[in-house]
């Protein structure tokens, strides 16, 4: 053994005969005259580190010397070490490569270093830079060997520290350069997708394909307004069973569910949420929910699924929002084209419990469907043709009994099924409302409790804040029809529009009067008389209005080819009604 623990394996023998060589001459050592024994010894014992002499001759190679250094280093005092071989510095910790390495030195006569996990006599380890070489005789046989030791913890722990810092710094490196080839995978693959895509189920459908080349898995889904829900629409891949959902709750209130408290989170915040999965069977480890906004306009909530240990990088969660607005701007750009070809609207119908007409049908004892709009008068009237069961109405209760704010002008009919009443409404919200946001009255219906109103705007991207506003201005209102629908041939707006620039108000004002009231059917209920006296002219200046307008109309008909003639809808049975479908005066 060495003075360090070692030695050559056959504990009470001597050195291999090859150890003994003759001195060697290759290097010597000098001093003066001045330098004694004593000196030497001095400087052996009052060396900074430590220094050990092992007796070579002896089974077991004995320490014979320890410095104090040596005790400084290890706390063992030398009275300890002396006559014991060094290895009880060693331990658990201790490898064995350097031990062996010290070995074979000592076999072959040879001098080594070596850096050794040792322990100290208080059991803390420490890293010992150990240097043995061999003494020999005058007859070049090894009789002893010296070893230097050195603390080095310090040092090792400096570049073990660096070292992981650079093994950090290199693993960083190497995911951040596969994040950015992944991202710029999915970024490539989702843009394509999105400016191929003809319709918004094609879109859908691509994006979840394109996410799932890239992720485990991932799902689309659209924004429900009335519920508060984004509900599923396609999924692919692995996600962890929520693409078959259906339905997911956004309007914060699922408490214990993760999955709904980030799609909520994302849409409040326009930002990407994520949250991890816990117990996946599909070993997915999160979920990124990647909000749809596209203006005010909520399109709904992609989810993104991944496998990976730590989830979603921060670099990931700005380029998936940007990923979700590069999406919303595809489906706006695909309802803008289908609105363009006239192919599609978007339909949103409310229920107004606290509009002024839920009075005048309660009082009637009716229920009033919206005919159209006039406005020849002062202020803008309304035609409502009413349906009851079996009572006639009442017209001087209606104008007595009606509530404040409308004005009855005329009823055309009084009996109780296809009476036209015209009126007037002062309450300007809903009108200012549909004004502002470039929506179409459709159709509304009213009786004593509710006022049905259906509208329709261009596309889902105008959608959303007249649905806000509605709700804002009319404490009662519901949300019951949020949807898109296809267009049946030409744009009655449009259709409407034209025919309106053609006619004069008087004329427009005889024509939806006399179509409303059943003028043109063989059985009138009304007559010529009756219908001037709601506009306040004698019969012959009413039949004056009334051919004229019908001779602009059949020539939108007879002579479409002249430079400005409106375009008429598919079906000419349509025109008439078409003309009553105004801007509405509620």
């Amino acid at each position: 053994m060495t003075s360090h623990g070692v030695g050559d394996g056959r504990s009470g023998l001597e050195p291999p005969e090859r150890s003994r060589s003759p001195p060697s001459t290759s290097a010597t050592s000098a001093s003066t005259a001045a330098v004694d024994e004593s000196l030497k010894t001095r400087a052996m014992d009052e060396a900074p580190i430590g220094i050990t002499i092992a007796d070579a001759t002896q089974p077991g190679m004995p320490l014979v010397y320890a410095n104090a250094a040596f005790e400084r280093i290890t706390g063992y005092r030398p009275e300890y070490a002396i006559g014991r071989n060094c290895r009880f510095l060693q331990g658990e910790a201790t490898r064995s490569e350097p031990v062996e390495r010290m070995r074979a030195a000592i076999r072959n006569g040879a001098a080594t270093t070596v850096e050794i996990r040792n322990y100290r006599r208080d059991g803390e380890l420490f890293w010992n830079e150990v240097t043995i070489a061999p003494l020999r005789d005058d007859e070049g046989r090894i009789v002893n060997y010296v070893g230097f030791q050195q603390d080095v913890t310090r040092r090792k722990r400096a570049e073990r520290a660096a070292a992981e810092r650079a093994a950090r710094i290199e693993r960083e490196r190497t995911a951040q350069r596969r994040l950015l080839e992944r991202l710029d995978g999915v970024v490539v693959d989702v843009t394509e997708a999105v400016t191929s895509a003809s319709s918004r189920g094609g879109l859908e459908r691509e994006v979840v394909d394109r996410i799932d080349r890239t992720y485990a898995g991932a799902w689309f889904s659209r924004y429900d307004p009335r519920t508060e829900e984004v509900v599923v629409s396609v999924a692919a891949g692995t996600t962890n069973g929520d693409g078959d959902r259906g339905r997911i709750p956004v309007d914060g209130t699922a408490d214990g569910d993760p999955l709904a408290a980030a799609a909520a989170a994302a849409l409040d915040e326009r930002f990407v949420q994520t949250e991890s999965v816990a117990d996946a069977g599909d070993g997915t480890t999160a979920v990124a929910a990647i909000p749809i906004h596209y203006g005010d306009a909520t399109y709904g909530v992609i989810g993104v699924y991944t496998r990976t240990d730590s989830g979603f990088a921060s670099d990931e969660h700005a380029v998936l929002t940007a990923l979700g607005r590069t999406v919303a701007t595809g489906i706006n750009a695909i309802e803008s084209r289908r609105t363009l070809r006239g192919e599609e609207a978007f339909e949103l119908g409310f229920g107004l419990a606290d509009h002024p007409l839920v009075d005048v049908a309660d009082v009637a004892g009716c229920t009033m469907r919206y005919l159209g709009a006039v406005s020849d008068r002062d202020s803008p009237s309304m035609l409502f043709e009413t349906a009851a069961d079996g009572a006639a109405i009442d017209v001087d209760a209606l104008r007595s009994n009606g509530p404040d704010g409308v004005t009855v002008h005329s009823v055309l009919s009084t009996e109780s099924e296809g009476a036209v009443i015209e009126l007037s409404v002062d309450d300007p919200r809903l009108q200012a409302l549909i004004t502002e946001h470039g929506a179409e009255l459709d159709a509304a219906t009213v009786d004593g409790d509710t006022a049905y109103v259906s509208v329709a705007v261009a596309r889902e991207a105008l959608a959303q804040s007249p649905v806000a506003a509605v709700t804002e201005r009319f404490d009662s209102a519901e949300l019951l029809v949020y949807r898109r629908r296809e267009r049946r041939g030409r744009t009655r707006p449009e259709f409407v529009a034209a025919v309106e620039r053609d006619l004069t108000e008087r004329q427009r004002a005889a024509l939806v009067r006399a179509y409303t009231a059943g003028y043109f059917e063989w059985s009138r209920d009304v007559d010529g008389d009756d219908l001037a006296a709601s506009m306040g002219v004698c019969r012959s200046t009413f039949h004056q209005h009334l051919r004229a307008a019908q001779r602009k109309l059949v020539g939108a008909f007879v002579d479409p080819d002249r430079a400005d003639a409106p375009t008429a809808p598919g079906d000419p049975n349509q025109l008439c009604s078409s003309l009553t479908r105004l801007t509405p005066y509620m």
